[in-house]
């Protein structure tokens, strides 16, 4: 190995440019040759490679590069769901985040004049067993009439729910 005190800080930056450079043209090198080498066995048992890995494995004069595996990274992190901010009174099961396209149970819940921050309390308190009935006009105490409870609330769900 050559001593490396000799070389001045540019030339030790150029050389490990050029380090960079052939590290990065080996592996290339190396991974076309293994992908010849599995094309051949695979073509030797009647296959293509292809077919096996069910894509379009190219040889090209370059392979993934690194940006592209940090760009799978960030992408993944970037699909990760966000946190429900709206639920459903009427069945706790059903969330929005606020973003994208609206669901129709919350389209329902706004036409039949319920409020957002039903929609959010319940997002809150997810953990009821009864779904929130109320909504801005029912603030009166809670009664056995049950005609009058879905009077005063929005239906927002296709099937009745039952009162426990």
């Amino acid at each position: 190995m050559t001593d490396l005190t000799d070389y001045t800080l540019a030339q030790l930056k150029q050389l490990q440019a050029r380090i960079s450079k052939e590290v990065t043209k080996r592996e290339i090198d190396k991974k076309a040759a293994l992908l010849k080498r599995l094309r051949k066995l695979a073509r030797e048992e009647g296959m293509e490679l292809e077919e096996l890995l069910g894509t379009e494995a190219k040889v090209t004069a370059q392979a993934r590069s690194s940006k592209a595996t940090k760009k799978s990274q960030t992408s993944t992190a970037k699909n990760a769901p966000l946190p429900v901010k709206y639920r459903n009174p009427n069945n706790l099961e059903q969330g929005w985040s606020g973003r994208g396209r609206k669901p129709a149970w919350f389209d329902a819940w706004m036409n039949n004049g319920g409020s957002l921050d039903a929609l959010e309390n319940a997002a809150q308190s997810k953990g009821r067993k009864k779904p929130i009935t109320a909504s801005p006009a029912s603030a009166a105490p809670a009664n056995d009439n049950t005609a009058a409870l879905e009077a005063s609330s929005p239906d927002v769900t296709s099937e009745a729910t039952p009162n426990q």
